[in-house]
């Protein structure tokens, strides 16, 4: 069995640590490599810590210190790290279509693994009993936004995009019991930031879907859902992953919504196909 109890352990923490300890596991979660070759000072420097904030870290998920968590990182990497001559053979050999896609696949089964389940369920739970919900991502975030809401809207009735354009005050007419659902990856749109953190002010329930718990719109969501990418620098390949995701959502909110008959009639003919 591969030792990654670490990778439990600060998943099971992470919505009780502090912004600088969130900063802290969401690398170890992404990047364990860097606590497995480097001492506690240099993973500070490289993380941008100081070296007490990297020992706090370890003791707060139930470490000593930082050789026993580092120790612990070593043996799963190792064993993470051994293919099998099979494997290394198709690698070598498939073209560079079939290898993008297969990091495609390694994203999604990592974020798998890791899902916090919890906070989706929650996520969905405020979605479904939401009066009205308002999705919104700026940049390359906005085809996720976009996507979601639109399959969305179908589903319940009562999604709308949110267009900075048009919707100035929109969060000032919204019904008491909504929730605003906002994409945002690096490089974090600050108007996105400002959006959240107006809709916390006005009691507006905050799903955030974000690629690290250290990125600052976390400070304004009521509900964090933290996707990890191998190479965060790579920004094609947030897209397959992000979609998986958003569409796994999307099929829990319609089985939900079904057994509670609150689905849509556009549903049917617009979404649930092969069925009259």
């Amino acid at each position: 069995m591969k030792n990654n109890n670490y990778m439990k352990k600060t998943r099971e923490m992470l919505p009780t640590l502090t912004k600088g300890l969130k900063k802290v596991a969401n690398h170890i979660i992404s990047d364990p490599m860097i606590f497995a070759i480097h001492p506690a000072k240099k993973v500070g420097e490289i993380i941008g810590v100081s070296e007490t904030m990297i020992i706090r870290f370890c003791n707060q998920i139930g470490y000593n210190g930082f050789s026993e968590l580092q120790k612990e990182v070593r043996t799963h990497l190792l064993n993470l790290n051994q293919p099998s001559s099979e494997d290394a053979e198709t690698e070598s050999t498939e073209n560079p279509y079939i290898s993008s896609m297969r990091d495609d696949i390694s994203n999604i089964k990592m974020n798998m693994e890791k899902m916090d389940v919890k906070a989706v369920d929650e996520a969905v739970e405020k979605i479904i009993n939401a009066e009205k919900i308002i999705v919104a991502g700026y940049y390359h975030s906005f085809t996720f936004a976009h996507w979601f809401s639109y399959n969305l809207n179908y589903i319940l009735g009562n999604a709308t995009l949110y267009r900075p354009e048009n919707d100035a005050g929109l969060l000032d007419l919204l019904p008491k019991k909504s929730c605003i659902v906002i994409f945002s990856f690096f490089r974090y749109a600050l108007d996105t930031i400002r959006l959240a953190e107006e809709a916390k002010k006005k009691g507006i329930n905050v799903i955030v879907i974000t690629d690290s718990w250290a990125s600052p719109i976390t400070d304004h969501a009521d509900t964090v859902i933290s996707l990890t990418i191998h190479d965060t620098k790579t920004l094609l390949n947030k897209g397959p992953l992000t979609m998986s995701f958003i569409n796994s959502m999307l099929f829990e909110i319609i089985n939900r919504t079904e057994d509670r008959g609150k689905i849509q009639p556009t549903y049917k003919y617009f979404i649930k196909d092969g069925e009259e």
